[in-house]
């Protein structure tokens, strides 16, 4: 901002799967301090409420599905996330997703 003079940034796709930027964002604005991504159960914890709020508002079948590329979008950039996608991408119940949830270390 301080280069160009922009008066916004825009922060777009770099927000799917990672709601976590805010809070980088907010604080490098603020400090200059780069903050570290989430932990694993952060990731873990939100995934879980997404798939509850998808449930709640989509019905068992439409939500599931809708959270399977949300959860992959989460797990981005850990290790082992392509076994984890094969897996939410077949995940058919919240059980499966919680019992994916529970391999993730």
């Amino acid at each position: 901002r301080e280069i160009t003079g922009c008066e916004a940034v825009m922060v777009g796709r770099a927000a799917q799967g990672n709601p976590w930027i805010f809070r980088q964002l907010t604080q490098y604005l603020k400090t200059g301090e780069r903050l570290p991504g989430p932990t694993m159960e952060e990731r873990k914890e939100i995934i879980l409420r997404h798939l509850d709020m998808l449930l709640k508002f989509k019905g068992d079948y439409v939500g599931q599905r809708e959270m399977r590329k949300h959860a992959t979008w989460y797990t981005r950039g850990i290790k082992g996330n392509a076994e984890l996608r094969v897996l939410f991408n077949k995940a058919e119940t919240r059980e499966d997703f919680l019992r994916i949830l529970n391999k993730m270390k």
